[in-house]
């Protein structure tokens, strides 16, 4: 596998508007979810959950959208027009299979005793998760790549409103029904809301800046992509309290394989459903 460095390549993007501003938004991400412990109000355990999830899809999904949509006029950069599913789930189907299996390393680190959190754990799932990221470009490379999807539509706006239908679900199946809002939690607000705003905000204004001089089976991509998986593992270990490093390493690298399937999309769709697959045994054992 050898990446082609393409030096014909437009970088005519703005240093705060491209790539100061997105890191001003992730910290104050990462100081919103950190000061939501701190607020001075009695919640109950349901109440304080459901706040910090609203949270979430307020910082995750309503500004990201708002703010490609008041800065920018080419929506299409920003992976946020979704081209016909098959295809994405094609691409993301192809890609779980590789991923998929590795994730069984989970059972093999607390079977060990360890955890995803710890140092041994974290070794473990960086080294697994770094062969998926070099085994995905190539297991996918037969698959079309899209480049980005320009003509645009109102689908993300569907998937954005079934993020707050999730809340809604939250709150009244809390207790009852917990297995069925934790599959919506994973699917609409993490997966969706993290995709959004890492590869979808994040990976796409820094590619504006950085441009996309890198090829890999077809697929360009720029540093983009690599800021985007930084910041995605850094915020794993800056929300807590003290920070987990471990957690921000194997996250980090599992990030770069999202980033290369939501450039090879054209938008962020296969990397929110390849992300939610990933995510989704979590709502069974969490």
């Amino acid at each position: 596998m050898s990446i082609q460095v393409n030096t014909n390549f437009d970088q005519n993007g703005s240093i705060v508007r491209d790539l100061l501003l997105p890191l001003l938004v992730w910290a104050g991400m990462i100081v919103a979810f950190l000061s939501i412990r701190h607020i001075p109000y009695d919640f109950s355990e349901k109440d304080g959950q459901v706040f910090r999830y609203f949270a979430k899809v307020l910082v995750t999904i309503t500004i990201p959208l708002l703010l490609i949509h008041l800065l920018y006029k080419r929506k299409s950069d920003f992976g946020i027009h979704f081209p016909t599913y098959a295809e994405s789930l094609k691409l993301s189907w192809k890609a779980f299979m590789t991923a998929g299996p590795a994730c069984m390393s989970f059972l093999l680190i607390g079977a060990l005793g360890w955890g995803f959190e710890d140092w041994k754990g974290a070794i473990v799932l960086s080294i697994v998760f770094g062969i998926v990221t070099y085994l995905i470009p190539a297991r996918t490379s037969k698959m079309a790549t899209r480049g980005s999807i320009i003509v645009p539509n109102k689908r993300i706006i569907n998937v954005a409103l079934l993020s707050g239908v999730t809340l809604v679900l939250i709150y009244f199946t809390y207790y009852s029904i917990p297995m069925l809002w934790k599959m919506f939690y994973y699917v609409f607000i993490v997966a969706f809301g993290e995709e959004l705003f890492f590869r979808g905000y994040v990976q796409s204004a820094a590619n504006r800046y950085f441009g996309k001089p890198f090829e890999l089976y077809g697929v360009k991509f720029g540093w983009g992509l690599v800021l985007g998986a930084v910041l995605f593992g850094l915020a794993h270990a800056l929300v807590t309290t003290p920070p987990t490093w471990p957690w921000a390493v194997w996250t980090g690298i599992l990030g770069l394989a999202f980033g290369y399937i939501r450039e090879k999309d054209g938008s962020i769709l296969a990397a929110v459903i390849l992300h939610a697959m990933v995510d989704f045994p979590l709502a069974f054992v969490s």
